[in-house]
């Protein structure tokens, strides 16, 4: 986060111009909801070999400014620190995944070698929760939506690098910009399709809020945290979202009257051929355009998990058994969701239900 000049994500420049930066007005009784186990890895964070010339007493001094930084730019009375100890069970979120095994990415990556004690040096210094039973990031949505149901949705305000946590309605804080981003009343949200360049090459990406974001990620996962996603569209739906030479043509020749019958078969075959395509971003997006509300998404994107399991089949990542469709679809979205009740792992079924009376 660069504000006037300073980057946040260099905490040692911050800690020595941290003066310099200007805050909007402080909201009475507004509390800023840190990311402290982003914050943990930030400030510790080291070289590769583990040298560093910051002692953990420098460590500490920036994860204060850091806070301190923070609760300005949210214009924040309070601040509320979320840890997850390693300790945690992340809400059963390893017994809940079927495809991929949760975090499983993570196993052999090094860990800076002080984070665990700035951990609990944090949780002692500010006020805060160690969530045991669920993710930090769960800390922060259900302390939100508590909010929000209280009337009280100005007083709450979440700062994370997360991306998952976009999908929560109210205020939340660009980690990256400084700025103040509110949702509004439109809880459904956004998604839009950007492009990333770094020396080795374009990445496509989503970004959004609201409850279409949440949409986002049952399709094209998390890599972050090895959340599979949907695998693929099913061919016929492909046909429709990104239609080629091939099946422009054969749709013509279906909506001739005056085709022979041997056409007609010709061009039905050529679009039940149409192979799976792999659901990323910029497929990803084609779909998502289509969504006007969260109840034609769960309808649109249910519908997609229950073609491809009938079709394809899903398969648990630790068994090979098969997967039935609807168990995939249920996984995926307890995984992805950001709970209003932390240690409710069935939260996102009771979103379900609402969207499907919608």
């Amino acid at each position: 986060m660069k504000v006037n000049g300073i980057e946040l994500g260099d905490l040692d420049g911050l800690a020595h111009d941290a003066e310099t930066v200007e805050y909007p007005p402080q909201v009475a009784g507004r509390t800023v909801h840190i990311d402290a186990d982003f914050l943990a890895y930030q400030v510790t964070a080291e070289s590769a070999d583990g040298t560093s010339d910051k002692t953990y007493e420098d460590m500490q001094h920036n994860a204060e400014v850091a806070v301190e930084t923070l609760r300005g730019l949210a214009a924040a009375q309070h601040v509320h620190l979320h840890l997850t100890p390693s300790t945690s069970n992340k809400g059963g979120r390893y017994d809940l995944a079927l495809l991929k095994e949760y975090q499983g990415n993570r196993e052999d990556k090094p860990k800076p070698r002080y984070l665990g004690i700035m951990r609990e040096w944090l949780a002692k210094r500010y006020p805060g929760t160690l969530h045991q039973f669920c993710e930090a990031d769960d800390g922060m949505s259900s302390a939100q939506y508590a909010a929000i149901e209280r009337g009280e949705k100005n007083l709450s305000i979440i700062a994370s690098k997360d991306k998952d946590l976009r999908m929560v309605p109210g205020l939340q804080l660009n980690w990256d910009t400084g700025a103040i981003h509110d949702t509004g009343d439109d809880d459904f949200g956004y998604v839009e399709l950007v492009q990333r360049t770094t020396p080795s090459g374009t990445t496509n990406l989503l970004k959004g809020y609201g409850q279409k974001f949440f949409w986002a990620q049952m399709l094209i996962g998390d890599a972050a945290d090895n959340i599979s996603g949907l695998p693929a569209i099913p061919g016929y739906v492909m046909n429709f979202i990104k239609p080629i030479k091939a099946t422009i043509k054969a749709r013509a020749i279906l909506e001739d009257e005056t085709a022979s019958d041997e056409k007609r078969a010709k061009a039905e075959a050529v679009l039940a051929e149409r192979k799976d395509g792999l659901c990323g971003p910029a497929t990803a997006i084609l779909v998502l355009d289509m969504l006007e509300n969260e109840g034609t998404a769960f309808m649109t994107i249910k519908g997609l998990y229950k073609r491809y399991g009938e079709s394809t089949g899903f398969v648990h990542y630790k068994t090979g058994d098969p997967v039935p469709w609807g168990k995939a679809f249920a996984s995926e979205g307890q995984l992805l969701w950001m709970r209003k009740n932390p240690t409710d792992v069935n939260c996102v079924l009771n979103y379900w239900r609402q969207c499907a009376t919608q």
